[in-house]
């Protein structure tokens, strides 16, 4: 599953997955950030943002960041392919919007 920078919702322990076991300066030089500033996002003390949630959510397309995750549920298309990759397009973002929202919790 390819994800885009709109489909993810940056929460401090999504942040943390995608650290992984970087350090948070590793982690920083990756994204061209400072080490505070990760540890500020991954606190919570500040979303990261604009080109900063672009170059995260481009780092989870290089690693293939949450490629296992899989809708809960069913989903039936009944239209055709154009209208019904729309609609399965908007439940996969709700879905990761709650997953981050769980994480986060």
């Amino acid at each position: 599953m390819k994800t885009t920078r709109k489909e993810i919702f940056w929460s401090p322990a999504l942040i943390k997955k995608l650290r992984g076991k970087r350090t948070q300066e590793e982690f920083g030089s990756l994204l061209a950030v400072p080490k505070n500033t990760v540890w500020r996002w991954e606190t919570g003390g500040v979303k990261p943002a604009g080109e900063n949630a672009k170059r995260l959510s481009e780092l989870a397309d290089r690693e293939y960041f949450l490629k296992d995750w899989k809708l809960v549920g069913s989903v039936e298309v009944l239209d055709d392919l154009e209208k019904g990759s729309k609609k399965l397009k908007k439940i996969v973002e709700a879905s990761l919007r709650r997953a981050s929202r769980m994480l986060d919790g």
